[in-house]
């Protein structure tokens, strides 16, 4: 027993004396972001005693800062000494979508580094197939202190639907949205939690003619897990995000909107296997949910912004075969088990299974698809659906 206790109070100082105080941090290669960006989003404290375990959680955290490229990390003698490499930043991108019937032609000027704060501006306007459509958006998750930051929005943006079943159009309508969100967040260790006031400004034209409006307001909520390490071009690991709107729309009603989203990807050597779960649910079935559900990682059987929807489930398995640079060959499957809202096929429940092949060239060193191109295969009703995206999608 004497034996014992001294065993434990002798691991209890080796972990004591492992410890050792930060005094400094030193930083290079960071010619454009800011040293104190990086102490915060590192979530460093000079003065802190560092042990293994908390030199191993600031590698982590580091690691998650998708604006730089961590070359090494090394503590010595007081010295926390940090070599990054800052990513590009993109200015302007492209906005140009091709979908079926739905088009999209713009430009946004995006900084994922903004004044060297490794926050988010990203302002941009684009004509869709009737209007012009405009994004302000700004994000920054540890702008205040490393824990608290904050997300802000202003959109305008349309969508040209068509639903098709068997290659034939038996439904078309234009969507138009004007949305406003301004969300505070609090960071904790891996998780996300975000909160604050939206607005939705929601109308449906047929034929240019005004069939339906609806204006919401209330609160959106949003948590999003982000456990993963960020590679060249792709995200290892899982990445989770579950939003809730809850709104009062201007007749007094409640409508609740709930989507979550799973994505799983595995690196295999260049190459990369994705798995995905999504779903989405409104009590409201005649609510179109203004966000497009089509031609990006899911919900490839449709053309953009053509799966008017007020509850969904589904998956996609998809593998990314590296072919040279960082073009990738990317044959995928997905099923989807759908309600539509009421003015589509009285509100139908679908079934549905795609196949497909796309192709993705991917910006360097940030890990979204400066080119996409899909081809797939709704199994169901045997209709094709093409899909070209090049720069971003609003």
């Amino acid at each position: 027993m004497h034996n014992f206790f001294l065993s434990i109070i002798g691991l209890f100082f080796s972990q004591v004396i492992s410890a050792e105080l930060l005094k400094n941090v030193e930083i290079t290669g960071n010619k454009r972001t800011k040293k104190e960006a990086i102490i915060q989003h590192g979530q460093i404290k000079i003065g802190q005693e560092l042990s293994v375990e908390d030199l191993a959680t600031i590698k982590e955290n580091l690691g998650r800062i998708g604006q730089i490229h961590i070359k090494n990390v090394d503590f010595k003698d007081g010295v926390l000494r940090i070599e990054v490499e800052d990513k590009w930043t993109l200015f302007p991108v492209p906005m140009i979508t091709q979908s079926g019937a739905y088009q999209n032609r713009g430009f946004l000027i995006y900084d994922d580094n903004f004044l060297g704060t490794l926050g988010t501006l990203a302002p941009g306007i684009s004509w869709s197939n009737s209007i012009l459509n405009y994004l302000l958006y700004y994000q920054d998750e540890s702008l205040f202190t490393p824990q608290y930051g904050i997300k802000f929005l202003l959109m305008k943006k349309s969508d040209f639907v068509e639903f098709k079943r068997f290659n034939n159009v038996i439904d078309e309508h234009e969507s138009r949205y004007d949305s406003y969100l301004i969300t505070p967040n609090y960071l904790y260790k891996e998780q996300v939690f975000k909160a604050g006031p939206v607005y939705i400004d929601k109308s449906i034209y047929k034929n240019n003619i005004r069939i339906f409006r609806d204006k919401s307001k209330g609160i959106f909520f949003r948590h999003h897990w982000n456990s993963f390490q960020a590679l060249e071009v792709m995200y290892e690991g899982f990445v989770t995000t579950y939003d809730l709107y809850a709104l009062k729309n201007q007749n007094g009603k409640m409508v609740y909107l709930n989507e979550a989203n799973i994505s799983w990807s595995i690196p295999t050597n260049k190459s990369f296997l994705n798995f995905g779960l999504h779903g989405y649910h409104s009590n409201e079935h005649t609510y179109l949910f203004a966000k497009d559900l089509g031609g990006d990682e899911g919900f490839r059987g449709y053309d953009k912004a053509s799966f008017p929807t007020s509850q969904n489930v589904g998956g996609l398995i998809q593998y990314q075969q590296h072919l040279f640079h960082r073009f990738f060959l990317s044959p995928f499957y997905e099923y989807n088990n759908s309600l539509l809202i009421d003015p589509v096929l009285s509100g139908k429940r679908i079934k549905e299974n795609t196949v497909g092949l796309g192709l993705r060239y991917y910006f360097k060193k940030i890990s979204i698809p400066a080119v996409i191109f899909d081809a797939a295969r709704n199994i169901e009703d045997k209709s094709n659906h093409f899909h070209i995206n090049i720069g971003v999608s609003i």
